[in-house]
């Protein structure tokens, strides 16, 4: 992977990861160590989006992974109707993505500490 990108990817996990402290799963207080794209990571209108990425605990992520109806589920009941503007959003042909104007991007909402 394109060490750029690889940097995105790593900046998008420390964010959510920052801005949620707690596992967000129902019933969970663990730490939150991984972040969970909620629309697949090749989306590129919201793979860096942190409304679009939520903190979990490594067993709460495997579980985002194991049962993806269930975690969708949750995720719906949690998010409403901005969930669907997500799907939208995340149906959103992006072209020329600029790596390094993302991790720019990211880097300044991390800077902030006032995530979104």
């Amino acid at each position: 992977m394109d060490p750029v990108k690889k940097d995105c990817y790593d900046l998008i996990q420390s964010i959510v990861c920052t801005r949620d402290i707690l596992c967000r799963a129902p019933g969970c207080d663990k730490y939150a160590t991984a972040g969970h794209h909620i629309f697949k990571r090749d989306r590129m209108a919201t793979a860096f989006d942190p409304r679009y990425v939520i903190g979990l605990c490594v067993d709460c992520h495997r579980w985002a992974h194991a049962k993806p109806a269930q975690f969708t589920d949750w995720v719906i009941s949690w998010m409403g109707d901005e969930y669907y503007f997500g799907v939208r959003k995340s149906h959103t042909v992006v072209k020329d993505v600029n790596y390094i104007e993302i991790r720019e991007g990211l880097k300044r909402i991390l800077a902030r500490k006032e995530i979104p």
